[in-house]
């Protein structure tokens, strides 16, 4: 894990939620940036001129296994196959050995930054926790891929989620944050999205400090891997033990779940 014993113990003991609290909390590469990214931003009005070192000085990052009573939550679902194919790449323009010494189906069958392990929850054990909270108010599920295709229409839902007022979250400022959230602009400000690595390093608060060193986040081409037969077959067998018993025959079952949900939620926005 990235987390060392440190950092555990402060997230456990010391922080405290506010009821006006969001968090973000999601599987890796399923749109962390991003939603965070835009989330401050409704906060914000759009800070153009982005006065932070880096987003996680504005945004901090929460322990995810620890679930804080009396605030909400952000989470997002991603394709299963486009996830591991974005974790490995990212994997890849960090450095890390494993993700340099393999291709993108063995990364998916022989790692455990997808398919979990004792003490790091694997992407289905995040699903199936969603599927848990589904009806619960307090949480908000985005479905990674109709955010990326109509942004302003998820901006707007952010923002009556985070129960911004309504006078403030205007049509100027949606579409301000829209065109801040794309991935042109945002690839201009990359480095705003590296992971605090010297600060970790100095302060030896983290468990695995490779994962944290800088890389690109938000990448503007099109990743062009794409997984083999066995790994393939890997994902439908981990989806038909983990997430059919639960009533979703294959992803797109699941995302329309919750694009139903959203929909008796906010309107059709």
């Amino acid at each position: 894990t990235m987390m060392s014993k440190e950092s555990v113990r402060r997230a456990v003991e010391e922080f405290q939620v506010r009821p006006t609290d969001v968090i973000v909390a999601t599987f890796s590469k399923t749109g962390t940036t991003l939603v965070t990214w835009i989330c401050h931003h409704l906060r914000t009005g759009g800070d153009e001129e982005l006065n932070f070192e880096t987003l996680y000085q504005v945004v901090p990052w929460p322990l995810l296994s620890c679930i804080y009573r009396g605030c909400k939550y952000v989470v997002t679902i991603r394709d299963p196959a486009r996830t591991t194919v974005s974790f490995y790449n990212f994997m890849r323009a960090k450095q890390v050995p494993i993700a340099l010494q393999v291709d993108v189906s063995t990364f998916l069958l022989e790692t455990p930054f997808v398919q979990g392990r004792p003490g790091r929850g694997s992407i289905w054990d995040y699903y199936r926790e969603y599927h848990i909270v589904k009806d619960c108010p307090s949480v908000l599920v985005v479905v990674y891929e109709d955010l990326v295709q109509d942004m302003p229409r998820w901006i707007r839902m952010l923002a009556k989620f985070m129960e911004i007022d309504e006078d403030e979250c205007t049509p100027e400022l949606v579409q301000k944050v829209a065109r801040m959230s794309t991935k042109e602009f945002m690839a201009q400000h990359n480095s705003k999205f590296d992971e605090p690595y010297e600060r970790a390093k100095r302060l030896g608060r983290v468990g695995d400090l490779q994962q944290l060193a800088p890389a690109g986040k938000v990448a503007v081409q099109q990743h062009t891997q794409t997984l083999n037969e066995e790994a393939q077959r890997f994902l439908d067998e981990k989806w038909k033990q983990t997430m059919q018993p639960l009533g979703y025959d294959d992803y797109s079952a699941f995302a329309e779940t919750f694009r139903n949900i959203n929909k008796k939620r906010f309107g059709q926005e």
